[in-house]
């Protein structure tokens, strides 16, 4: 069972919802409540981008709702006519994504009691207006309640999630390397690490739209998104890297031994690399921590490619020729993980080194995934 602040945040949206209806007197309160929920929004930004889009959606299925009624009635076919005619302008006006809540407030405006036919036009389109005002509130609610409590704390769920998968990926490397993991197994969990980074990339465009509405440090706010974005794209490369390992798990354990050993040690040294700058960024080591100890190069008197041009004009057989070409994918990966790694850490040296005062990161301590 998960429990976060998202889940903690829709409760209190409700109960502050409903307080602030029974204090101005507006029933009734469910349909508040209903708005605040629908209306509330993973971050600050997206609250206020969409109370604009909410009220435009919300006014059209207002109007549309006393029009039919006034013209037609509110029978269920009325209804169901009048739900496909506002979600028809709402795409016209490309407001598609408050369709649900306008749907809602019309439903609510055309179910009212005052539209029976003993009621006057006027007690109607006082019963729309109170019902319309609901919705509204609801809405506002939703966004006061994204302000001021438990805001998002997304570099920390980034950089605990990014710490998260990478020992994950890590793991199923090392047990690959190894020869050591089943095929199926690793297949298995290597989609559930993709679900994972695909939510971790979707946390990341939150942050992104994120604004601190009450701070002017702009360039401050953009490098730590910047950096973060990095962050992120060295965990995708990562994971690609594992995907194709299993991917031609057989073409490698038929490689040559000493080749075998070569990538192996590559691989330790750039995983043991990207521990180093996770401990960079949350300034647990100095940023001017050199890289060059990781620099596989110096340690070999030739480079990976050379070792594999070597090997594979060596081969004798078409099939030999193929197990090879496939490999050069297992290279091709390596070497974009590896310059994914170089431009992190780079960019976490200079975030700490240059401007100490603005380019602070608050992370957390947090063992919860996403």
């Amino acid at each position: 069972m998960r429990f976060g602040a998202r889940v903690l945040k829709t409760g209190v949206t409700v109960v502050f919802t409903l307080l602030i209806a029974k204090l101005l007197n507006l029933e009734p309160t469910l349909i508040a409540a209903i708005a605040a929920v629908f209306a509330l929004q993973p971050n600050v930004h997206r609250s206020v981008k969409r109370l604009w889009e909410q009220f435009q959606g919300n006014t059209l299925g207002a109007i549309s709702a006393i029009v039919m009624v006034l013209l037609f009635g509110n029978n269920i076919i009325i209804i169901g006519l009048t739900v496909i005619l506002v979600l028809a302008i709402l795409l016209f006006f490309n407001l598609q994504s408050v369709s649900t809540l306008a749907v809602v407030t019309m439903i609510a405006i055309m179910d009212a009691p005052q539209v029976m036919e003993n009621s006057t036009t006027m007690e109607f389109l006082e019963a729309a207006g109170i019902r319309f005002s609901l919705v509204m509130l609801g809405v506002l609610c939703s966004l006061i309640v994204n302000f001021i409590f438990i805001p998002p704390k997304y570099e920390t769920k980034m950089y605990h999630n990014c710490f998260n998968i990478t020992s994950d990926i890590f793991k199923w490397i090392r047990l690959e390397l190894n020869a050591v993991s089943e095929y199926q197994v690793v297949k298995k969990d290597i989609e559930s690490l993709r679900t994972r980074v695909v939510t971790l990339e979707t946390m990341y465009l939150w942050y992104r739209e994120e604004k601190n509405y009450f701070s002017r440090r702009y360039f401050a706010e953009a490098r730590r998104k910047i950096l973060f974005q990095q962050l992120i794209s060295s965990t995708r490369r990562a994971f690609e890297l594992l995907r194709k390992i299993n991917r031609f798990e057989n073409d490698y354990n038929h490689l040559d031994e000493d080749f075998r050993y070569r990538i192996k040690y590559e691989l330790e040294q750039l995983m043991g690399y990207h521990e180093q700058i996770f401990m960079k960024i949350t300034e647990k080591i100095k940023p001017e921590v050199p890289s060059d100890v990781y620099d596989v190069d110096d340690q070999f008197e030739y480079s990976m490619m050379d070792n594999f041009v070597t090997l594979y004009n060596e081969a004798e057989s078409e099939e030999e020729k193929v197990q090879y070409e496939n490999i050069l994918e297992v290279i091709s990966s390596i070497h974009e993980y590896s310059n994914s790694l170089d431009r992190l850490d780079r960019l976490a040296s200079s975030f700490f080194r240059f401007h100490a005062d603005n380019n602070k990161i608050n992370i957390q301590d947090e063992t919860l995934d996403i």
